[in-house]
């Protein structure tokens, strides 16, 4: 693509990968004590969550559509390119696998993980009735996501270091670093996790070229999380 990135690119990425994340950090940082959501408290959270993301997107597209780029150049095709992303998927759901296993192995385990979800994520859901809200919220950030942190970001960061012999590890990993910060309420020990996961989802779209792979684990990742918090926590 021609004059990519662009002056209007350095905006959007200052925006997504300095300001946002550093307004997101400091927001979290002020928010020290316990919250506690009720069901209608998470509906809402997770409708505006939803809103948020599209807006985020709809940014991106729209800069996109602005100096009339293909969007395939993004990843937003249906078509598959090679077969090199397979393994990188069948790591990545092994990976995910041990990980999630271990996290419920044992009672010391299982309670482990319902005091981090509690902590760091009250949001999640804990009732059947909450589960719709939350899947909605699961299909937007794996949609709307994936469009900025490896269609645009990855693609932005991988022109911006173009000719350079670091050029593919750059494009997945300040991307992939912007959206574990991004994820800083989590907790240190689950932004390395979160650092993990993305970068397999970083490699996986510039091997495929297209963003469906990644957007497809990224909603079931999510969907499995909100499965085990209603399993595992006691509303009661």
């Amino acid at each position: 693509m021609d004059k990519f990135p662009n002056w209007a690119d350095h905006i959007v990425a200052f925006i997504f990968c300095i300001l946002l994340p550093v307004l997101a950090i400091k927001q979290n940082l002020k928010n020290t004590s316990a919250v506690v959501y009720n069901s209608k408290q998470k509906l809402n959270f997770y409708f505006s969550t939803c809103l948020s993301l599209f807006i985020m997107a709809a940014i991106i597209v729209s800069v996109w559509q602005l100096f009339k780029r293909p969007l395939a150049a993004m990843g937003l095709i249906l078509r598959i390119e090679g077969t090199l992303w397979i393994w990188t998927v069948i790591a990545f759901v092994i990976v995910y696998t041990i990980d999630t296993i271990n996290s419920v192995a044992t009672r010391k385990n299982i309670a482990a993980s319902i005091s981090d979800w509690q902590k760091r994520t009250p949001f999640m859901p804990t009732l059947m009735k909450e589960l719709p809200g939350y899947l909605l919220m699961c299909l937007c950030a794996g949609v709307f996501e994936e469009i900025v942190y490896r269609g645009y970001m990855v693609t932005y960061f991988g022109h911006l270091f173009r000719g350079s012999s670091y050029q593919q590890t750059l494009s997945v990993v300040l991307p992939t670093f912007v959206f574990s910060i991004s994820h800083f309420y989590h907790g240190v020990k689950n932004i390395i996790k979160i650092f993990i996961l993305s970068a397999f989802f970083g490699f996986i779209f510039i091997q495929s070229g297209s963003l469906v792979i990644v957007m497809l684990l990224h909603i079931i990742t999510n969907v499995i999380g909100g499965l085990l918090t209603v399993k595992y926590i006691d509303e009661k």
